[in-house]
């Protein structure tokens, strides 16, 4: 079974640090809602971007309830 968690893999690519930099974008971005495309137009010229790693950085978003879908749309969800 794979996993998405591995240890051969860089740092800045895993779920949980990607998950991180994309909050921190919706965060600073002040709106409730953000089009996915604008996410990715953000990030697109990051070294850790790849389509794998930014699907398991939303993936780990959803997981721990920070966002949710409304296509095309990523909401932030409230975490007090």
């Amino acid at each position: 079974m794979s996993s998405i968690f591995l240890k051969d893999e860089a740092l800045n690519k895993s779920p949980a640090i990607v998950g991180f930099e994309i909050a921190r974008y919706l965060k600073k971005s002040g709106r409730p809602r953000v089009s996915i495309f604008d996410v990715v137009d953000q990030f697109k010229r990051e070294t850790w971007f790849s389509s794998n790693s930014f699907l398991y950085g939303l993936t780990f978003l959803y997981s721990v309830g920070l966002i949710d879908f409304d296509e095309p749309y990523l909401i932030c969800r409230d975490a007090n």
